[in-house]
């Protein structure tokens, strides 16, 4: 759950110099034109998720790599799919089906398809993976057929984040038809950016790959390796921070977070919502007094569901009217 900004000296005003965190790993994908030397397709089978109302059947998931799944609504008739909008959703941290699958569900009730992208810790310690992983995305989003053609929307959870603005990034470096990609996205939500100074991002690390009694040995050696390879670290969350800030996808945003979030600092937040906003960009936000870091769907049920509905159909106006 790594969406990490931190202020510091060297980055111009009014941006403050911030750090988005992510997870690596292989985007493996099927599509030969697509693949690169060091990418493999991968064999296996989509990961098995059990809905709270219906189990996810393998035939209505699609496996474009080992982290990459099109879930589709097994109650919509196949020859009616290719019409829907697309979610892409990019969640936290080690996130696995079992752990979104409610988002999914809760999307399939607002009429969308679901393209789940994973992420890994090696994409945040080694960024230029993460890049890597980035540019794969969104060709496979400019090059599949059954995603190219549709409206798009994006969720992304904390690290999600991160991968979203490498995907800014990636677009920028004269990647025409990446850009106009991105430019297809109709609504875009964040839950739970991870924002703050670098020991905060640093111990949002720890809280995800050691036990409570080792974890201020991961922070001080998050930060140790910060200070060591800052051309191979640091400077690339700077990019993808600056492009978040300056060069976003101009379409609505939503954004869920807290004041009592310790991955989170509320007032960056609130800073970012502000910069936005001055872009010209329609921003909306859902701030709690307290609850959890990409659980607050679990702690405000009602008025997290509530929220993104009512974004959702304003913007999208054929959204089936369902009880959610």
């Amino acid at each position: 759950m790594m969406f990490a900004m931190w202020r510091c000296s060297i980055m111009r005003s009014p941006v403050p110099a911030s750090l988005l965190s992510v997870r690596t790993g292989h985007f493996i994908q099927s599509n030969s034109t697509i693949l690169d030397p060091e990418i493999t397709t991968c064999a296996g089978s989509p990961p098995k998720a059990q809905a709270s109302s219906e189990p996810f059947q393998s035939s209505n998931i699609k496996k474009f790599s080992s982290s990459v799944f099109l879930y589709t609504d097994p109650s919509i008739p196949r020859d009616c799919r290719p019409s829907r909008p697309l979610l892409l959703l990019l969640p936290w941290l080690g996130s696995k089906a079992h752990s979104y699958e409610k988002y999914i569900h809760l999307y399939f009730k607002l009429g969308f398809d679901v393209l789940v992208a994973e992420s890994f810790v090696s994409h945040f310690l080694w960024p230029s993976k993460g890049l890597d992983y980035a540019g794969k995305l969104l060709d496979l989003l400019v090059a599949e057929k059954d995603l190219s053609s549709r409206m798009l929307y994006v969720h992304a959870f904390s690290i999600g984040g991160y991968i979203f603005a490498q995907m800014l990034v990636s677009s920028l470096s004269n990647h025409k038809k990446q850009r106009e990609m991105l430019e297809r996205i109709q609504g875009q939500v964040f839950d739970s950016l991870v924002v703050g100074s670098t020991k905060r991002m640093a111990t949002g690390v720890a809280r995800m790959v050691a036990y409570p009694a080792f974890q201020w040995i991961v922070v001080n050696g998050t930060l140790l390796y910060f200070y060591l390879l800052k051309t191979h670290t640091v400077d690339y969350y700077e990019k993808g921070i600056q492009t978040f800030w300056d060069s976003p996808v101009t379409c609505p945003a939503l954004f869920f977070y807290c004041m009592d979030d310790p991955l989170s600092d509320y007032t960056a937040v609130e800073e970012l919502l502000k910069n936005w906003e001055n872009l010209g960009i329609q921003v909306k936000s859902k701030k709690w007094n307290s609850s959890t870091h990409a659980g607050h769907l679990r702690r405000h049920p009602h008025e997290y569901i509530e929220t993104l509905k009512h974004f959702i159909q304003n913007l999208h106006p054929n959204t089936p009217k369902c009880k959610l």
